[in-house]
């Protein structure tokens, strides 16, 4: 029968082993998978993926001990819960223990936050670089912002300052501008960021009509905290959005995924909320300068149109005198033609007159008798032919002086 041990004399064992090898504390590269606090310890459960399938290769527990973490409170102040959040990746230096009761222990002694920030600025160049390969990095900054914004689409939380910055900042501007804000809430650090944010914008697209924008603002925080956005699949969402996306997710100097892909990236929620003041006061303006230059032409052309209406006036108050002295001299002239003419139709009549007078004179039967013509009548006609005379008859001779009377025999 081959020989056996105990689970105590193999763990006994296996606590040699590990203190020979590990005697000094050690650096270790893994992510947070869960993490609670009991009593000012904290507890923790790494895991190690696989960088292409992304299965969990390695997983074990680790402990950091109450005087422990209130060393790395006073190293790394408020750096540290950003740091201690579950899916984070750190690197953690610590003391291998192994005990036959308990098993194997990492105890966690001190963290490197710049491997922790290495690793995000690392993810967060990779994800831009697939949104530009894709084509997405800029598709949201094409869209145009409406002349007005008045109804936006808030994707924060209630209850985060941030939120109440930018609501108390906007409702208090000095030019009364009234927006209506429907918040849509989501997690703004952790796990959840990117499943919260991703269905808020898709609940806003289905009825995207009814906004003119929309607005992923959180208050300040570590670059740890603000990690959450380096996301591909909020990226992704926001370059895809049919409405124009502005973030103020409390960064002073370095951007995340989701400011590289917005519309606008502003630093602050109260720098949004100056954003959208200042942007419909660009409008009013405009405005107020479109009225003014109205007002001003408006009044330039009323005063041109005043001394042409002036000028019109005097011309009105000249041109009946002037008309009426134009049409008396056409009056007269007519006047004139048709008494000319008058006259002249008279004394054409009066020649004719006088040229039958005369003819009718020269036609006068004494006239011509006294030119040496007789008229010779027969019983009262008178004879123009010699053949026409009667025998026996008396003939009847008119002279101009007298008229004689014959017989005539033959």
């Amino acid at each position: 029968m081959p020989a056996s041990y105990t689970l105590y004399e193999l763990n006994e064992y296996i606590r040699r082993v590990i203190a020979l090898n590990f005697p000094e504390p050690i650096w270790v590269n893994c992510e947070i998978a869960q993490i609670k606090e009991v009593r000012g310890n904290v507890y923790l459960d790494l895991v190690h993926h696989d960088q292409e399938s992304g299965e969990i290769t390695a997983q074990t527990s680790a402990n950091i001990w109450f005087k422990s973490y209130l060393f790395l409170k006073n190293k790394l102040g408020t750096l540290l819960p950003s740091l201690l959040t579950q899916g984070t990746q750190v690197q953690i230096k610590v003391q291998v223990e192994f005990t036959e009761k308990y098993g194997m222990k990492l105890i966690i002694e001190d963290i490197d936050p710049a491997y922790t920030i290495g690793q995000m600025e690392m993810k967060r160049q990779k994800i831009i670089l697939q949104l530009l390969e894709e084509g997405l990095m800029h598709l949201n900054k094409l869209i145009e912002l409406p002349a007005v914004i008045q109804n936006v689409a808030v994707i924060s939380s209630s209850n985060a300052a941030g939120y109440i910055d930018f609501i108390n900042h906007l409702n208090s501007n000095s030019y009364r501008y009234k927006y209506n804000i429907i918040l849509f809430q989501a997690s703004l650090q952790g796990l959840n960021t990117e499943r919260d944010v991703c269905k808020a914008m898709q609940i806003i697209h289905e009825d995207s009509k009814k906004y003119d924008c929309i607005l992923i603002i959180r208050g300040g925080g570590s670059k740890p905290d603000l990690a959450w956005f380096d996301n591909y699949n909020i990226g992704t969402a926001i370059a895809k959005s049919l409405l124009p996306v502005m973030t103020g997710i409390g960064h002073d100097i370095d951007s995340t995924v989701a400011d590289a892909v917005s519309k606008n990236a502003l630093k602050t929620p109260t720098a949004v909320a100056d954003f959208l003041i200042e942007h419909n006061l660009k409008f009013e303006s405009g405005i107020i300068d479109t009225t003014h230059w109205i007002s001003q032409i408006s009044r330039q052309m009323i005063k041109h149109n005043e001394v042409s209406l002036a000028g019109i006036a005097q011309m009105l108050r000249l041109l009946p005198a002037d008309m009426l002295r134009l049409y008396l001299s056409k009056i007269q002239n007519v006047h004139d033609q048709i008494i000319l003419a008058a006259k002249n139709k008279i004394k054409h009549h009066h020649q004719i007159i006088d040229l039958a007078t005369k003819q009718i004179n020269l036609s006068d039967p004494k006239t011509i008798l006294r030119r040496g013509y007789t008229i010779v009548r027969q019983k009262g006609k008178v004879i123009t032919r010699s053949n026409l005379l009667q025998k026996g008859s008396p003939i009847d001779i008119q002279f101009s002086d007298k008229t004689i009377k014959i017989l005539k025999n033959e």
